[in-house]
């Protein structure tokens, strides 16, 4: 299996993401200097404790297998996203 790379490159709607979904109230840890196994973001809603990991991807953009085993193994357990706008993620937690 082919994973994530140690140093991945974010791509590049990664940082108007994150300033997007912080412009709404919501905390977003950018965590994919992380690579191995660790998706790009983790985003939080404080009002309602809510959070998900999100796995950002330009609208050309396609998982890796490493990516995708993820989401295979703890996409049933755990809230998980693969978001190409802002606005995905804000769906995910029920804000729009």
């Amino acid at each position: 299996m082919t994973r994530r790379p140690r140093h991945p490159k974010p791509d590049a709607n990664q940082q108007r993401m994150v300033e997007a979904l912080r412009q709404c109230g919501l905390v977003c840890h950018d965590v994919s200097a992380l690579g191995g196994d660790c998706l790009d973001l983790f985003v939080g809603d404080p009002m309602t404790g809510q959070f998900v990991q999100v796995e950002v991807k330009t609208d050309s953009g396609t998982l890796t297998e490493g990516e995708a085993a993820y989401l295979d193994r703890y996409g049933q357990q755990l809230p998980i996203v693969v978001a190409r706008r802002a606005e995905d993620v804000l769906a995910a937690l029920g804000r729009v």
